[in-house]
């Protein structure tokens, strides 16, 4: 069994010679650390409560390139994801794949080492709930009032409906809104993203490794400055910063596949803590039928999920309803992100993928659907955006855009990282 006490030990005698000499809490190495070695991480680094197996061996795999997205391209690659997962939420080949441990590859963003985690699925679960326990895998507002999302507005929903309805958002700096962030942000590339720990950025995998180039994205590709409200640096539309990661994760079974959308998340680790200042969201994988009753309108709400992202101004489907789109600014539909279908079953044996009516378009990729209203007012994510589902949609399908939903694996995932890395 992996998950013990005697198999890190051994890796502690056998591995001493070919793994960084020296390491510091959550995972960080020193300066002497060589090309090449493997790195030795404390998996339990954010919990100091954490008892047994603690380190982990990140087995070296060599180095990554880096390119800056091509702006030309931009709109291209975008229109290739649509392509690729078109009926998405339609999949006959669903089927649940064998459970077993999940494989990550993480890059370091500053030295580009690339590493192949082996995430042992017994481990991951046991710190995700340690980080429930801790309540480490809760929000937290930093002493703020929450803002409620709210409708604002009228409109038919999604681009295949011709009739977009997002606004640009003023209240950046409340919370959660200031928890969200654009990731780089050009006028035809860029990402967003949603804080949910003190440095640690849940977003899209697509916003940090290109498929067709087999290149991760450079540092200044995916800065990230929450709450941002305009193109200018700055204190006057950077309220909380800018900030460069260290590390990037990813699915390996993302970079194994081009047209599978499965596993289209990923989690940045920055060098900063904005999430001090800002707070951040939680995180939760509830079911199909829960995931419903608070999205969904009804007889007394008209949902209570919702997007607010950045979109890249310069691509098609940018905002352009009320306001010609303003670049580096947040966009949030009129009215609440209600759920399609679902689709894509993963190692979990969860559906993975859901579709929805909100409004998006090229930049939101990597920004949150969440609620404000979970368990009596809590702030968390439900989901990722990824993809659109259909360009045209078929007469009665007004869900356009895949969502990548968080179930037990992306909520292990996040609980390990931001252990190991805290």
């Amino acid at each position: 069994m992996k998950f013990n006490a005697i198999r890190a030990a051994l890796l502690l005698m056998l591995g001493m010679g070919c793994v960084d000499g020296a390491f510091a809490a959550g995972g960080r190495t020193t300066e002497t650390s060589q090309a090449g070695s493997d790195h030795i991480v404390d998996v339990t680094a954010g919990l100091p409560g954490a008892k047994g197996f603690t380190q982990e061996v990140w087995r070296h795999d060599g180095t990554a390139r880096f390119a800056d997205i091509d702006m030309a391209s931009a709109e291209a690659a975008w229109a290739q994801r649509r392509a690729s997962s078109n009926g998405d939420a339609k999949r006959s080949d669903d089927k649940t794949v064998a459970t077993g441990d999940q494989y990550w590859t993480a890059v370091n963003a500053k030295t580009g080492a690339k590493y192949r985690v082996e995430m042992p699925r017994e481990l991951a679960h046991e710190l995700h709930r340690l980080a429930l326990q801790s309540g480490m895998a809760s929000g937290d507002t930093k002493g703020a009032a929450d803002v409620l999302a709210a409708a604002i507005g009228e409109g038919l929903k999604g681009w295949s409906d011709g009739d977009d309805t997002r606004t640009r958002r003023y209240d950046n700096t409340t919370f959660p809104n200031r928890a969200f962030g654009q990731m780089g942000g050009g006028k035809k590339s860029g990402c967003s993203g949603t804080l949910v720990g003190r440095r640690h950025v849940l977003t899209a995998a697509h916003c940090l490794y290109t498929r067709e180039s087999d290149t991760w994205v450079s540092i200044a590709g995916t800065r990230f400055r929450p709450g941002r409200e305009g193109e200018c640096t700055g204190a006057a539309c950077e309220p909380y910063g800018a900030h460069d990661a260290t590390w990037y994760f990813t699915p390996e079974a993302f970079r194994d596949s081009d047209t599978d959308w499965t596993y289209d998340y990923a989690i940045m680790v920055l060098d900063t803590a904005p999430g001090s200042e800002t707070g951040w969201l939680g995180y939760v994988a509830i079911s199909e039928d829960s995931l419903r009753d608070q999205c969904d309108a009804n007889a007394f709400s008209n949902g209570t999920c919702f997007n607010r992202g950045y979109p890249a101004c310069g691509l098609s489907n940018a905002p352009v309803r009320y306001e010609i789109c303003q670049q580096g600014w947040a966009y949030q539909d009129t009215k609440p992100c209600n759920i399609g279908s679902f689709s894509s079953t993963g190692t979990d044996g969860w559906k993975s993928r859901f579709t929805t009516n909100c409004d998006l378009s090229g930049g939101h990729s990597g920004s949150s659907i969440y609620t404000n209203r979970w368990s009596g007012g809590n702030n968390v994510v439900l989901g990722v955006v990824s993809t659109q589902s259909c360009t045209t949609c078929p007469d009665g399908d007004d869900y356009p855009n895949g969502i990548r939903r968080l179930t037990p694996d992306v909520l292990d995932a996040i609980s390990y990282f931001k252990s190991a890395m805290p």
